[in-house]
């Protein structure tokens, strides 16, 4: 734009409007997390299925006497009778007879068997107290196992290691006895395999998940951090704290664009996190392709951190092993078929079986799914070419309306827009500070739409101080399908009081996306 500024004299100013209408770009970005897991223990931990959301578990019956703390759920079945509660608190749910007891049940049948079937490293005296064990699976040639004193369990660096005892009969453990766990050792991967009953000795401490064959008697002031899982028989408590080993699987999936076109190519991350108090052996997950590939073509290049990713369309299956805190990520893309021939949607669901995760069948959790509208069409901004503010003195000012902007947008999606403005600085060639007028005193008024088509709605910046920086001007939200804005701006030029005589022009860009 020129604009004149005088003494005394009119002069003929022009003011040049140079506009630019943007073109819509898809910046794609894929990040890739590259996460090892920690080396894998020579023995998998114990598949306990749904009991493992049980801090105590039994067959017959649950007897409670004192303020016993249990953190987690307490199941029951096929008995139905659970007292001392209260005086004794659950942090969970009590599940008394219920399906989801049978279920925990069933499940702990099945880990009691597949840990009883392990292969034995090596036999080792029944008295545990005073020694340290590295990971393995034990037994005691006498079939029972004892703890007096202080156990220590050392897994040598190993975040996975597995550490199971197998006694054929019973556990005792003495009272003030405890269990250490050092050099990465987890209460999540400690079992204790009992095939008739155990009993543990007043105020002493246990580490790990107690499966019985039959009873488990937890004597005044004894800690678990773990579970007490009794198959047949009762679980009698006495003034105790039991905090379950919780399952907790964070899935999230996130995609590189909130929009794309046809042609573009899409990149998706899924991010697997094991942020509970539980290792994850097997462990699946399923992401549903089949609201996508009507409108794109998976690109057949998945890779996973860790595990294994395999793709058997509609759906990509990742399946894999997580120790406590470990981290998987899965990338992978879509190309958008062009032409476009689909529901303009890509809709992606990933859900798991795993337990304690957040992405079950049907979860409603936002992370577990992504939806990108593709947008076809045109949006577009015009402008006028140039424009004139006549002549002004030093110290006065210049101001004209300077002909109508319009965005059209044909794109027939719910994608908004956003039109925006910047400005150099007004000058006369020379560049001395006399003869330049900073953008900043140029101000960009808008009174109103001079038009509008369709459903969205359109917010204007009413008054705006220009600068080399685009500025939002015009914004059109809640679109559903074509619509279009016009709009007739006031440029007001505030002149400084010693601004040199001449002819001054700016240039003006417009821009939409």
């Amino acid at each position: 734009m020129k604009a004149t500024f005088t003494r005394g004299f009119h002069r003929a100013p022009w003011f040049r409007w140079l506009a630019r209408s943007s073109a819509i770009a898809v910046a794609v970005t894929a990040t890739l997390i590259s996460v090892q897991s920690g080396a894998r223990a020579a023995t998998a931990p114990v598949p306990l299925g749904t009991a493992a959301n049980f801090a105590v578990l039994a067959g017959s019956t649950i007897t409670n006497t004192g303020a016993t703390t249990i953190d987690g759920d307490l199941g029951l079945s096929p008995g139905t009778s659970v007292t001392g509660f209260p005086p004794g608190q659950v942090n969970g749910t009590i599940h008394a007879a219920d399906s989801v007891a049978l279920q925990a049940q069933a499940d702990l049948t099945t880990a009691y068997n597949n840990a009883a079937a392990r292969t034995v490293s090596a036999t080792i005296p029944t008295e545990l107290g005073g020694t340290t064990q590295p990971p393995g699976v034990y037994d005691s040639a006498a079939g029972t196992f004892g703890i007096t004193g202080t156990l220590t369990l050392d897994a040598q660096g190993d975040p996975d290691a597995v550490f199971i005892f197998e006694a054929a009969s019973t556990l005792i453990t003495a009272s003030a006895s405890n269990v250490l766990l050092i050099n990465g050792a987890q209460a999540s991967n400690v079992f204790w395999v009992v095939g008739s009953s155990a009993t543990l000795g007043t105020n002493s401490a246990l580490q790990g998940s107690i499966l019985a064959l039959t009873s488990i008697t937890v004597t005044t002031g004894t800690t678990i951090n773990g579970r007490a899982l009794a198959l047949n028989g009762a679980v009698t408590l006495d003034t105790n704290t039991i905090t379950s080993l919780v399952p907790a699987l964070a899935i999230s999936m996130t995609a590189s664009t909130s929009s794309t076109a046809p042609g573009d190519t899409v990149h998706y991350t899924i991010t697997i996190a094991d942020t509970g108090q539980t290792p994850y052996t097997g462990a699946t997950l399923t992401d549903s392709l089949a609201g996508v590939l009507d409108d794109a073509t998976y690109n057949n290049n998945a890779v996973a951190s860790a595990g294994t990713v395999l793709f058997t369309s509609p759906d990509l299956t990742w399946t894999g092993d997580l120790s406590v805190g470990a981290t998987v990520t899965i990338t992978y893309s879509v190309t958008v078929n062009d032409p476009e021939t689909g529901d303009l949607i890509l809709a992606s669901t990933v859900s798991s079986t795993a337990l304690g995760n957040n992405c079950p069948t049907g979860s409603s959790d936002s992370l577990c799914s992504t939806s990108i509208p593709v947008v076809v069409g045109m949006l577009s901004i015009t402008t006028p070419a140039s424009a004139d503010l006549g002549t002004a003195v030093p110290g006065g000012t210049a101001s004209v309306q300077i002909g109508i902007a319009q965005v059209s947008d044909d794109r027939a999606g719910a994608v908004g827009w956003t039109a925006t403005i910047s400005a150099t600085d007004l000058t006369t060639g020379a560049g001395t500070t006399a003869e330049t007028i900073p953008a900043h005193d140029i101000l960009y008024l808008i009174d109103g739409f001079t038009s509008t088509t369709g459903s969205a709605t359109f917010t204007r910046t009413p008054e705006t101080d220009l600068s080399g920086t685009a500025q939002a001007v015009v914004t059109a939200t809640n679109v559903d399908g074509d619509n279009s804005a016009s709009w007739n701006p006031l440029i007001q030029v505030s002149v400084p009081g010693d601004a040199a005589l001449g002819t001054y022009s700016a240039t003006f860009t417009y821009s939409v996306s």
